[in-house]
């Protein structure tokens, strides 16, 4: 599944998709936790949860 299918599949389930980091974020999708990018350490500081793409496909069956 590509970006662009997993966006609309979340759309689907009645998600919504943000491009920034906020308070309201609830979970960020990655592949790789290691990344040192100033959007990951704020979703880590504001408790945002981290999931991969196989947790990801687990929650939009």
């Amino acid at each position: 599944m590509n970006k662009e299918e997993a966006k609309l599949k979340v759309i689907e389930k009645g998600g919504v998709i943000r491009d920034s980091i906020s308070n309201d974020l609830w979970y960020l999708v990655t592949n790789n936790l290691d990344v040192k990018s100033k959007k990951f350490k704020k979703a880590r500081d504001l408790g945002v949860t981290f999931i991969d793409e196989l947790e990801f496909l687990k929650m939009i069956e």
